[in-house]
């Protein structure tokens, strides 16, 4: 293949000023109007003159027409340079009908809209980018991304029109999210290679990031692996384009963040006294005294205290209030304002139920005084403590045609016990249930047969999915061979899971000790998010649990009588399996807690299939979310979760109920430490050629100039016609001094 010569591709930047060219041709219409027109008359002294004139004219036309042509060149050049002409240096273009293609990654991260004297550096970024357009020549393209998380692209079409761009620019709105700059380098990469399949003519990429250089977001996190594969798109993408990144940010700033907000007791009950668990951390240099904090339900403040902040800590802090009224609440954690105002709050959506409702299946009924299998199981959820309110929960037994005869989402959740085998019908609706947010906890027993438990409910196998099984994956671990060995001590795994972590420190409890005499050998598969909970003392586990669908299933090895173990009526059964109660309705509240850019996905409730439903975002506007049909019914979603705040769902008539969400920002992001430019060339993209610019006008400017190789002409051409009045001057002094 042979190679292109480097070509010299000429442009203007101010192509209307060429119209003035015109006023070239003055001198010369001049020059021709004022020609004298001679008339011939023969006289005797003519003779002897014309052979004198006939010696000079040809040295005078000469001198005439080069005073003309100057005269004129001074005209045409002084347009010219008015018109701001530019060319590519040899080797800088392909061909005379390429032109340049500029990516403007705009940081979307929530600390861009730390404000300072009333602007926020998201809006200067917002006016360096429309600087660089503006200062960009017409004829050249441009895409537009942002770097937040997920990374988005507004503009993903190489764009010729500036007035696009620019309003494309001016629309964006601030959003809650951080910034995932591995995801923006992989997103610009598709960009590039989509604008050179859709685009043949462009000749040159350039990519400018415009960013405060946040240190969260530009340092790279992750395994050796994750940098490797971050700084090989890195430098594939610098060999693709020019890359300048376009520091738009101040010196480190002081910032407080509410960073958590929390309960440990999921039971929200009318009247029933709940605790907060919250924190607020200062991110800055200068110590924060006598801070306002307060708490906030449904917009109301009942709650505030003042603490003292020291410079980089994090203060914990509790509250305690009471609801009486049923349905979803908002709660909110506020600290009073700084110039980074979006994480001075905190966000918890909580639901108030008159009483915790509890199905507890019986798989072996005898009739007798806790001869039955859910006996002991009943007692203990019906008992209640100094600091429940009385009724709290409200077990019901019930035989195993419940399952199929009852409706299963009036309960919170569901007791299992010793249930010999569970139909594929029965499957079905436990997997719808847990698909509405349900949740299930299996205790086991003589009459359990593993074989159709894992045929039914647990992860399928090879045999099983040649035999045609039932659902699958509605239990957390298989069901292997039974134990006979008599097990008097636990291992309860440094009390790390949420369920056993009330009885860390309190051995009186008597949970390490508990008896178990048989359990079925539980097995984990490989890879799986199930956990275990608690484990028998030769390694076997024995209480283990997973999230599944949008509940949580509970797996228990042994029985919940005295069968198989002793633990119904050791001391530590009450407070195990209020625990596992409370862990499973956790799952509800995490299901209406999320983090910005979670989509709110949930069930349409049975009796506003028909209503019209709309969501209230925390900006105010009014969006009405998608519809889903799954197997477990009407489902609703709605993704466009970038603000923080309470989002509320709206069941309209005749239903007129509301579902709240909260949604909270990742406050890793309130560090607003910055990266140091030799961090930025060592530790972030090193051997790899960029450009930096701290200064966003002159950057824009400059942008417009420098990176398309334009020589100034402008300027060289003023010298030159500064030049050329000079000449003209001394040559028509010249020649009217030799004419006399």
């Amino acid at each position: 293949m042979n190679a292109i010569p480097p070509v010299f591709a000429f442009g203007f930047l101010s192509p209307v000023m060429l119209g003035w060219l015109a006023l070239a041709g003055v001198p010369i219409l001049i020059h021709l109007w004022s020609r004298r027109q001679y008339r011939q008359t023969t006289w005797a002294a003519m003779e002897f003159l014309l052979a004198a004139v006939q010696r000079q004219s040809r040295r005078t036309r000469l001198e005439q027409w080069l005073l003309l042509l100057i005269r004129t060149a001074l005209i045409v050049l002084l347009v010219l340079a008015v018109a701001q002409p530019y060319w590519n240096l040899p080797g800088m273009a392909l061909h005379d009908s390429g032109f340049t293609h500029r990516t403007l990654v705009i940081d979307d991260s929530f600390s861009m809209f730390f404000k300072s004297a009333d602007q926020s550096t998201f809006e200067k970024a917002k006016q360096s980018a429309a600087q660089i357009v503006e200062n960009t020549p017409q004829g050249h393209a441009f895409t537009l991304v942002l770097m937040s998380s997920p990374p988005r692209v507004v503009v993903g079409k190489p764009s010729l029109e500036q007035r696009e761009i620019l309003r494309e620019i001016d629309n964006l709105q601030p959003t809650d999210t951080s910034a995932d700059l591995p995801g923006t380098l992989t997103l610009i990469q598709q960009v590039l290679h989509k604008a050179k399949q859709e685009q043949p003519r462009i000749s040159r990429h350039e990519i400018y990031f415009i960013t405060d250089l946040q240190r969260v977001t530009w340092l790279p996190q992750g395994t050796a692996a994750t940098l490797a594969e971050f700084r090989r798109r890195s430098a594939a993408l610098a060999e693709t384009a020019s890359i300048v990144v376009l520091d738009v940010g101040r010196p480190a700033e002081e910032n407080l963040a509410v960073t958590a907000l929390s309960t440990n007791d999921p039971m929200f009950v009318i009247g029933r006294d709940v605790k907060l668990q919250s924190a607020l951390k200062n991110f800055g240099r200068q110590d924060r005294t006598r801070q306002l904090v307060e708490l906030l339900v449904d917009d109301r403040r009942v709650q505030q205290k003042t603490i003292d902040v020291p410079a980089g800590n994090e203060i914990p802090m509790e509250f305690n209030f009471r609801l009486e009224t049923p349905g979803d609440h908002a709660v909110e954690i506020r600290a009073s304002g700084d110039s980074l105002d979006v994480d001075n709050h905190r966000f918890l959506a909580v639901t108030t139920r008159q009483e915790v409702k509890v199905l507890c299946i019986d798989g072996r009924p005898s009739g007798k005084r806790f001869g039955n299998a859910t006996d002991y199981l009943v007692k203990a959820l019906s008992m209640h403590g100094k600091e429940s309110a009385p009724a709290m929960i409200k077990p019901q037994a019930a035989a195993e045609s419940a399952l199929l005869e009852t409706d299963l989402t009036r309960y919170d959740c569901i007791f299992i016990c010793n249930v010999a085998q569970i139909t594929p019908h029965e499957a079905r609706l436990l997997k719808n249930y847990l698909q509405r947010g349900g949740n299930v906890v299996f205790f086991l027993g003589d009459q359990v047969l593993a074989d159709r438990y894992n045929q039914e409910l647990a992860n399928r196998t090879t045999k099983d999915e040649s035999s045609g099984a039932g659902q699958g994956g509605l239990l957390p671990a298989r069901l292997a061979q039974l134990v006979d060995e008599p097990q008097f001590r636990l291992d309860p795994l440094d009390y790390q899971h949420p369920i056993l972590k009330v009885f860390r420190g309190r051995g009186e409890t008597g949970l390490l000790t508990t008896p178990v005499f048989k359990y079925f050998k539980l097995e984990v598969p490989k890879d799986s998010p199930a956990r275990v909970v608690l484990k028998t003392a030769n390694g076997d586990p024995l209480v283990v649990e997973q999230a599944i669908e949008r509940g949580h299933v509970v797996l228990v090895a042994t029985s919940a009588d005295i069968t198989w173990t002793a633990m119904p009526i050791w001391p530590s059964f009450l407070p195990l399996v209020r625990e596992i109660l409370a862990f499973c309705l956790s799952g509800d509240l995490k299901n209406h807690n999320l983090s910005v850019g979670d989509p709110i996905v949930a069930p349409l409730p049975p009796d506003s299939l028909d209503a019209p439903t709309t969501i209230q975002t925390p900006d105010g506007r009014s969006q009405t979310p998608e519809r889903q049909t799954q197997s477990g019914g009407e489902m609703f979603r709605y993704a466009d979760t970038n603000k923080s705040g309470i989002y509320a769902v709206k069941f309209g008539s005749p239903v007129n109920r509301n579902q709240l969400y909260a949604v909270n920002v990742d406050t890793s992001e309130s560090n607003l430490e910055r990266l140091s430019l030799d961090e930025l060339h060592k530790d972030v993209w090193p051997g790899i050629a960029f450009s930096h610019q701290t200064a966003s006008y002159s950057a824009a400017q400059q942008a417009g100039a420098v990176s398309l190789g334009q020589p100034r002409l402008s300027v060289d051409l003023l010298y030159v016609v500064l030049g050329l009045l000079l000449l003209e001057t001394f040559l028509a002094w010249r020649f009217g001094h030799h004419a006399t």
